[in-house]
């Protein structure tokens, strides 16, 4: 399929990853790298990082044959050490969903492991809006990826996806899941996030809270939708 114009991407950057995770699990790269965009091929997973086993590769292929059997979306992953040319988390997503071809009900998943950035990239006249996008990589991908659990943060995303797809995505309970996350990280892992929705007003933390994050939507043309900026003249 050919890659429909308007192909949005919601990027974000998280440090401090705790270092816990399964037996099975493979959670630390096993080297660090540079990679430029990739075509993906048939393969729904990419693990150009080495940080999965056999079997998690195995499960997120799995979500991922279920999500399409079931809601006829199509989730790819790829995993890297970090992103190079574009370094981009954005751009590096779009240039390699430009080189595999991908669709409106294609969805990609690319995550740098070591750079500790990642970006959930969708088309705008996809099937799932960009609300419940924001949802999938709040609640389901960012409290895993802050574990390193590698293979639950795309199995989330292709779960995630599936209950969009399906009229379901999120609600008040996974919110409060994510809620719960980012206080038990409390100050030990920065996270730094942009987004599709629209930034809110200006304005310091309540007490107690985490900062405001920053937010963003842009298009695969690289043009901004909404930037502070921008947000800022629509609030004027």
């Amino acid at each position: 399929m050919l890659l429909a114009a308007g192909l949005a991407v919601i990027p974000a950057v998280f440090a401090g990853a705790s270092a816990a995770s399964s037996a099975e699990s493979a959670s630390a790269p096993r080297s660090v790298s540079t990679q430029d965009p990739v075509s993906l091929g048939s393969s729904h997973v990419l693990d150009q990082a080495g940080v999965l086993s056999r079997g998690e590769t195995k499960r997120i292929e799995n979500a991922a044959k279920k999500l399409h059997t079931d809601h006829k979306l199509d989730l790819y992953v790829v995993f890297v050490d970090r992103f190079t040319d574009p370094g981009d988390a954005e751009d590096w997503a779009n240039e390699t969903a430009s080189e595999s071809g991908l669709g409106p009900t294609d969805y990609l998943l690319a995550i740098a492991a070591n750079g500790h950035a990642y970006a959930l990239s969708g088309d705008d006249i996809g099937p799932v809006d960009d609300d419940r996008l924001d949802r999938i990589e709040q609640n389901d991908i960012e409290p895993r990826l802050h574990g390193s659990d590698w293979a639950g943060a795309a199995i989330a995303a292709a779960q995630g996806l599936g209950d969009a797809g399906g009229g379901g995505g999120g609600g008040p309970a996974l919110l409060v899941v994510s809620l719960l996350g980012a206080i038990l990280i409390g100050g030990a892992a920065l996270f730094v996030v942009r987004r599709r929705r629209k930034k809110k007003a200006a304005g310091g933390a309540e007490p107690g809270q985490p900062p405001p994050w920053p937010r963003r939507r842009t298009r695969r043309d690289g043009d901004p939708l909404l930037g502070p900026e921008l947000t800022q003249k629509e609030n004027g």
